[in-house]
């Protein structure tokens, strides 16, 4: 079985965590994988879901019996076993990206970096999962930007009248006490500024530690574009 980096990314709805790990899948090289808890949901007739507290004419989403955990642990442990394939981009050295003009990347991309990418809003209400991962992030919001964000969405099935204080708020708040009571070496990040640049430096530093960082720190020619665009902004 291949070693992978697997860095978990959970925290309440609506705080950056898919945002996040779709930056962080742009800027790391292309053997990195992505799982998101929510792909995972039941199909909405299925006999796995309980209904809404409060008399409310709905499922609960928010609980983790409302995820086939099996089948993502399943998956997960797929591409745990897979061989990783050689990396196809043409890379150029940090020297040769100076000369680009691109003397600030320092190290942000790096060849064969096997990092798995799990996001998920009760990502660590499974103790396997949690066990899993190698970094664990958790993205916190008030109650305040949670609703103004969750409120300006579209979910499918629609959030009936009383959803978010009902369901979602309340889960939330119970999961957030989980986690900080079980879930070790966790770390909680704000999710109302941007968690991406240092979130993604921790990435780069544990890689190094693991050992999987070339002493050339290889930058893919293909990839400068997008990295000009990440240092300007």
């Amino acid at each position: 079985m291949s070693r992978w980096l697997i860095v978990g990314i959970s925290g309440a709805t609506n705080s950056g965590k898919s945002t996040l790990a779709k930056k962080l899948l742009e800027v790391l090289p292309d053997t990195t994988r992505i799982i998101c808890q929510d792909d995972y949901f039941y199909p909405e007739d299925s006999p796995q879901h309980i209904p809404c507290p409060g008399g409310l004419p709905h499922h609960n989403w928010d609980v983790i019996s409302s995820l086939d955990m099996n089948k993502m642990i399943r998956d997960i442990t797929e591409i745990l076993k897979s061989t990783l394939k050689p990396n196809i981009k043409t890379a150029i050295s940090k020297t040769d990206a100076s000369e680009r003009g691109l003397s600030c990347l320092n190290d942000s991309h790096v060849r064969n970096l096997p990092v798995l990418l799990l996001e998920g809003f009760l990502l660590f209400g499974d103790d396997k999962l949690a066990e899993m991962c190698d970094l664990r992030y958790f993205l916190t919001l008030n109650h305040k930007l949670c609703w103004e964000r969750r409120s300006s969405r579209i979910y499918n099935p629609p959030d009936p009248p009383g959803y978010f204080e009902h369901c979602v708020w309340p889960m939330y708040e119970s999961h957030l006490k989980y986690v900080k009571e079980h879930v070790p070496d966790l770390k909680f990040v704000c999710g109302k500024g941007d968690p991406f640049p240092v979130i993604h430096q921790e990435i780069l530093a544990a890689s190094r530690s693991l050992g999987y960082m070339p002493n050339d720190q290889l930058l893919h020619y293909n990839d400068l574009n997008g990295l000009k665009q990440h240092n300007a902004s």
